[in-house]
């Protein structure tokens, strides 16, 4: 697997999700650094952003654990997996894990949101274009113990269809 991407720091968004997602987020921070994990409540989550969420514990520990905690569908229909409940560093190789820990791990590193953007590097899904907010939650308002994150993968023209994967 290989990964073409780009952090952004500043948060400059194409999909209005992933706005959308960032907003209810700065809401639960009420004047703290980040929210904590306790203060994520599905039934408040607009539902029209559920598909796009992702929740990764982070286990501290020399070094961190990042374990999947909940995949929303759109992701696990985009990449034809879910990995729900697997530990970052059992499911990738050691190159991989490094590309797709580094935005959980800048979040955890310095205490505030992250956008990540780029292509797909899953096999015959290079095409895939995907972008990513990954945001922090921390019981203390220091420490992260989770992430809340979102991914919108947008269809584009040089997507196979599902059509042709079925022989229609």
């Amino acid at each position: 697997m290989s990964l073409n991407v780009e952090i952004d720091p500043d948060l400059q968004f194409d999909s209005q999700i992933l706005v959308e997602l960032l907003d209810y987020w700065r809401g639960l921070c009420a004047g703290r650094t980040m929210p904590a994990k306790d203060d994520v409540d599905p039934l408040k989550i607009p539902p029209h952003l559920w598909p796009y969420l992702e929740l990764v514990d982070i286990l501290r520990g020399d070094p961190i654990r990042l374990r999947w905690r909940l995949i929303g569908t759109h992701i696990t229909e985009a990449v034809e997996r879910d990995s729900t409940g697997a530990y970052f560093d059992e499911l990738y190789d050691p190159k991989d894990y490094q590309t797709l820990a580094m935005p959980f791990t800048w979040a955890v590193t310095n205490g505030r949101p992250i956008r990540l953007f780029g292509s797909s590097g899953f096999i015959g899904k290079d095409w895939n274009q995907y972008e990513g907010v990954y945001m922090p939650l921390g019981a203390d308002g220091r420490n992260v113990d989770m992430i809340l994150g979102g991914v919108h993968y947008p269809m584009t023209q040089n997507a196979p269809s599902k059509m042709g994967k079925m022989g229609l």
